[in-house]
């Protein structure tokens, strides 16, 4: 099978055979280049499985304007275009599926697998890196939800549960709110989201031919990686600022060897995307890192810094009000968020899921 890469469709071409009145009468047609399907379904196996995981910034809040914005620019087009045809569509991957928790949604890959339809994460640059390294198929698989932390909702199996005097402490605040809380709903609350992480990767994995039709089961399947990128509700935490967020660290270790033992991939590469969101490095962010740096971690887990895809002048079109004044299109054709999601933009995004990407290729060759 050959694969043709985007940036080479132009100097392409095809022919193709018609029939004209009977079987024997045959023209050659001169396909043009943007017709063919320069990504069609890998026929080899097995299928080559990523999981991506995380908080909001994994869901993804780019929005498709300011990646629209990237490719029709004269500056940035030539590092964006492949993600658009000639006539204005959005180009899909059919060697690279993705599922994402958001709204249960699957396919081929293409913008808008973010928070929502209209917006990009880290996901699309990260899939299609990998769908030019594999000749067999791709599939992302993205578990991650707004606002969970690791120290309560991503708790896996192997870290501590609070003391009985802190949960007792949050069933007394629950009681408030909802008088029928137990303290057996309040345990429930810690590790859901790992649960919730490790039970849809299953259900996904199990579930392959009905979600995606064009998989074969004589294809199978190996889980290839696990990327994490999460953070925020946990440095915001007055109490983990307070200890250099030293627990975020073995939590998150933690998370990496219960995951490889749930999900039975010992050894799978990881890769930690750095919270770079303001584009400053502290305390937490070496709080991440340090993870890669545990004894049995070492080798197969990375950290990638981020902090240097920031974008300072964006930012400035926040803090001097540029994005609700009458200039406002000047912030909304790069952004469309908060700093903590990283200003909404596809640039940053982009970068960020490349970045996730090439750390991932050695360590995924290298097995």
């Amino acid at each position: 099978m050959i694969r043709l890469h985007p940036n080479s469709l132009d100097s392409l071409l095809a022919c193709c055979l018609i029939a004209v009145g009977s079987a024997t009468a045959v023209a050659q047609v001169r396909v043009q280049p943007f017709d063919q399907d320069p990504w069609p379904v890998a026929e080899q196996g097995p299928v080559k499985v990523f999981v991506l995981a995380g908080q909001s910034n994994m869901q993804g809040k780019a929005s498709l304007r300011s990646l629209e914005y990237l490719i029709y620019n004269a500056e940035t087009a030539n590092d964006y275009q492949h993600w658009k045809d000639r006539e204005g569509r959005w180009r899909e991957r059919r060697d690279v599926w993705i599922w994402t928790t958001d709204k249960n949604r699957s396919g081929n890959l293409k913008p808008g697998f973010g928070s929502d339809e209209m917006k990009l994460g880290p996901e699309l640059a990260f899939g299609w890196l990998m769908g030019e390294a594999f000749d067999e198929q791709v599939l992302i698989i993205k578990t991650c939800w707004g606002g969970r932390s690791v120290r309560k909702d991503f708790l896996s199996p192997s870290s501590s549960m609070p003391s009985a005097e802190q949960l007792a402490v949050e069933l007394e605040r629950a009681r408030k709110r909802n008088p029928e809380a137990t303290l057996e709903s309040i345990r429930q609350q810690y590790g859901r989201a790992y649960r919730d992480m490790i039970s849809h990767v299953r259900e996904v994995l199990s579930n392959l031919k009905s979600r995606f039709p064009d998989y074969r089961e004589q294809q199978g399947y190996e889980l290839s990686g696990f990327v994490w990128f999460q953070g925020w509700n946990d440095m915001v935490d007055r109490e983990q600022r307070s200890q250099k967020y030293s627990d975020y660290t073995l939590r998150l270790a933690n998370i990496i060897r219960d995951m490889r033992n749930d999900l039975e991939a010992p050894g799978l590469p990881v890769v930690i995307g750095e919270l770079g969101a303001g584009g400053k490095r502290g305390d937490f962010q070496l709080a991440q890192a340090a993870v890669a740096e545990q004894a049995d971690l070492q080798g197969n887990v990375a950290c990638v810094q981020t902090c240097e895809f920031w974008d300072h002048e964006l930012e400035k079109l926040v803090q001097d009000d540029t994005w609700k004044g009458p200039n406002w299109v000047n912030f909304y054709n790069r952004g469309s968020d908060r700093a903590y999601h990283y200003l909404g933009s596809a640039s940053i995004y982009s970068k960020i899921g490349n970045a996730l990407g090439r750390e991932m290729l050695p360590m995924v060759l290298s097995r």
